[in-house]
């Protein structure tokens, strides 16, 4: 099984536990990506969000703010 389909609170141990992940912002609501990227500064690793065209401009800085500079956004 890949990473992309594990369930939300799966990916959320992983980075709470130190992991870093890419994944796709693609199927996932706005407060699960802010949860992810708390719990990327929460453990100190990176998660990389991908296909992030769906998003307004407000929720990318909501994800932003979330992970404090554990976050990349990438197009």
């Amino acid at each position: 099984m890949g990473i992309a389909v594990k369930m939300q609170h799966e990916l959320e141990e992983l980075l709470s536990a130190g992991a870093s992940l890419e994944l796709s912002a693609k199927g996932r609501l706005p407060h699960q990506l802010v949860d992810l990227a708390k719990c990327a500064k929460r453990g100190g690793g990176q998660l990389t969000l991908n296909d992030l065209g769906i998003l307004m401009q407000n929720q990318l800085i909501d994800i932003a703010r979330a992970g404090s500079g554990h976050v990349t956004l990438r197009d």
